[in-house]
């Protein structure tokens, strides 16, 4: 059993907490209005309490405002860590910035590791969700255990850094799959096709993906497939736009859908899920609703 300390806010924080509260000692301290209450687990009000003694310690946050503020104040974790300990960011980070930090920790003799969690539907676990782990081979290995307590797939993508790169990218895919499923699912039934015959033609042919393997057969029995938001949905976009024009490669379609997703938090509220991006084609074209929230 090993001591960990975990900050955070939001869903995936909560999620994290209760899956490793199962087989491990953890900390918890939440930052933000979020008090990250978790049965099981002791509740701490400083990052140096968190720390003090923890095997590892994570941090999780639903927004870059909190990681930031928590990883940089004076009294903020960073200033905490002491030498040979290691920080596993499981935030939805930048990747320049997780490689500047680690460069920066590294120097003091802390290990910095980004191990983002890409989930749509915490319920769903085990059937389309992965850690993606970005830093050394060694350092992996020694915290696997740990983070298999929360998700048993667990990709290792590269340096620091690479595990927010690589979720970016998933998220990017995802959302313009979702975005285009709903689209054409709305065409088609304008003429006269039902979602269960589309469904089964596109999931057993070339217009197969992810997005329609799981939309569609949820759209007819009007069930939810996720609790991911559309405000973070399209603050992951915003962050993959930015890293691409950065490196000279634009990403003209994940922009599109972007400013889609921004219209539909406009809409519908960042804290609605994905699922209610149906209702932005339900309008105009009978495509039914997709559960609620």
């Amino acid at each position: 059993m090993s001591t960990i300390g975990l900050a955070g806010s939001g869903e995936v924080a909560a999620f994290i907490a209760r899956q490793m509260v199962k087989e491990h000692s953890v900390r918890i301290l939440g930052c933000g209005n979020d008090s990250l209450r978790c049965d099981g687990a002791e509740e701490v009000d400083s990052a140096s309490k968190l720390s003090k003694g923890a095997d590892v310690v994570i941090l999780c946050t639903d927004s870059d405002k909190v990681r930031d503020a928590l990883l940089r104040s004076p009294d903020g974790l960073r200033s905490n860590l002491v030498e040979k300990q290691t920080l596993i960011d499981m935030s939805q980070g930048d990747p320049d910035d997780t490689k500047s930090l680690a460069r920066e920790l590294s120097e003091v003799g802390v290990t910095l590791v980004d191990a983002p969690l890409h989930t749509e539907n915490t319920a769903a676990i085990l059937e389309a969700s992965a850690i993606l782990f970005g830093g050394p081979t060694l350092v992996l290995e020694s915290v696997r255990a740990i983070l298999e307590a929360v998700c048993p797939t667990i990709i290792h993508c590269g340096d620091a850094g690479s595990g927010h790169a690589m979720r970016l990218v998933v998220a990017a895919v995802a959302a313009c799959n979702r975005l285009i499923t709903y689209e054409c699912a709305a065409m088609g039934a304008k003429n006269g096709l039902t979602l269960a015959d589309m469904a089964t033609v596109l999931n057993k042919s070339s217009g197969y993906n992810s997005a329609a393997a799981r939309v569609l057969p949820a759209l007819v029995a009007n069930k939810r497939t996720a609790n991911v938001t559309l405000g973070s949905w399209a603050d992951d976009l915003r962050k993959a736009s930015a890293v691409g024009m950065r490196y000279g490669a634009p990403m003209l379609i994940a922009t599109m859908t972007r400013s889609t997703l921004d219209a539909a938090s406009n809409r519908l509220g960042e804290s609605a899920t994905v699922d209610r991006l149906a209702d932005i084609w339900a309008v105009d074209s009978g495509l039914p609703t997709q559960g609620a929230g």
